[in-house]
């Protein structure tokens, strides 16, 4: 990345465990953290890319031997942002009577209890 792009700054919270294996990672590749979460997003984004594409991930070994897939789940399929999925939900009230009758319906429809025999 070059220094005249603009970098966004990203607070993240992570287990202590993951914290770990983060900092293991940028120790084995010899890099920081910022990097090796850089590069998972980079890889992340070729699974998503394959996925939508029906192809298939995989680990291979020397002899072109696929030792691992990687499967992206159903349930970890990228799902729409929260907003998107709430503001999805919104639609137009349809009805065809008038304000005034439905207010009149709802007060109508109220009963009142004159049960006063109330035990703890």
């Amino acid at each position: 990345m070059t220094n005249t792009q603009k970098m966004v700054r990203l607070n993240l919270d992570l287990s202590p465990e993951l914290n770990q294996i983060l900092d293991e990672l940028a120790n084995k590749i010899g890099t920081n953290k910022s990097d090796v979460l850089r590069q998972a997003i980079t890889l992340m984004q070729i699974m998503v890319t394959a996925k939508e594409e029906t192809k298939k991930l995989g680990v291979t070994e020397a002899n072109q031997l696929i030792v691992n897939e990687i499967i992206l789940s159903s349930e970890q399929q990228p799902k729409p942002h929260t907003s998107e999925a709430f503001l999805e939900t919104f639609g137009t009230w349809e009805d065809t009577r008038t304000a005034e009758e439905i207010v009149d319906e709802i007060y109508s429809s109220r009963t009142i209890s004159d049960r006063n025999n109330y035990s703890l």
